[in-house]
C-alpha cells in the first residue's frame, strides 16, 4: 500500500511540475493535473488541501534550503573582521547559492517564474532585504570616513543582485555560463562597493 501510494503522489508531483511550468502557479488547473496524473481532485485536496498546498509540496524544502545557504553566508561574512576576507566569504557564498540553484533548477524556475500567487511570489525580495541589512552594515563596518552610501542605492542594488540569479534561470543558461556570469559579476561588485566607499 504505502509503494502505490508512493507511486501516486510522485505521478501526481510529477504532473503538477508541469502544469506549473506550463501555465504559472494562477492559472494551473487541478483538473488537467488530476487528468494527466490519473489521480482524483478529492485525492489532490485529501493530500495537499488545495492548489497552494501542491504548489509548496514541490518547492518548499528547496526555497528553505536556499535560505538556510543563505543566512549561513550572510552571517559568515559578517563575522569578517576585514574586507578581503568578507569578500571572499560574500564570493564563496554567491558560488554555494548558484551551485544550489542548479542542483534543483526545476524547483526555483517554478519559484523565480511561475509563483505568483503564492507565498513564494515574494521569495526574492525577502532574500533581497536580508542582503540590504547586511551591506549597510558592510558600508558602515569598512567606508572611508567621510563617504556615505545612500540607502536607497543599497536598497537598488542588493534588489537587483538578486534579479541577476532570477535572469540566469529565467533565460537557461547553463550551469557553467551561470557561473561564469557571476564570477564577472563579483568582480564587478566589489570593485564597484570599493569605489562608492572610498575605498582605494
Amino acid at each position: 500500500m504505502r509503494q502505490e501510494s508512493a507511486g501516486v503522489t510522485e505521478a501526481l508531483l510529477k504532473s503538477a511540475t508541469n502544469e506549473f511550468l506550463k501555465e504559472g502557479f494562477l492559472k494551473a488547473s487541478l483538473r488537467k493535473i488530476s487528468a494527466d496524473s490519473g489521480v482524483s481532485t478529492n485525492s489532490i485536496y485529501t493530500r495537499f488541501k488545495n492548489k497552494a498546498g501542491l504548489f509548496d509540496a514541490i518547492v518548499g524544502k528547496c526555497a528553505q534550503g536556499l535560505m538556510d545557504i543563505y543566512l549561513d553566508c550572510i552571517k559568515k561574512a559578517s563575522l569578517s573582521d576585514d574586507l578581503s576576507l568578507a569578500n571572499q566569504e560574500g564570493g564563496q557564498g554567491t558560488n554555494l547559492v548558484l551551485e544550489y540553484v542548479y542542483q534543483h533548477l526545476t524547483e526555483f524556475k517554478l519559484i523565480f517564474c511561475c509563483s505568483s500567487g503564492t507565498k513564494y511570489e515574494h521569495f526574492l525580495d525577502q532574500l533581497g532585504e536580508i542582503e540590504e541589512a547586511y551591506y549597510r552594515e558592510f558600508v558602515k563596518k569598512y567606508g572611508k570616513e567621510g563617504y556615505r552610501v545612500d540607502d536607497f542605492f543599497i536598497h537598488v542594488f542588493c534588489r537587483s543582485g538578486w534579479q541577476l540569479v532570477y535572469e540566469v534561470v529565467a533565460h537557461e543558461r547553463t550551469y557553467e555560463e551561470a557561473q561564469s556570469f557571476m564570477n564577472s559579476t563579483i568582480l564587478f561588485n566589489i570593485a564597484g562597493w570599493k569605489a562608492v566607499m572610498g575605498i582605494d
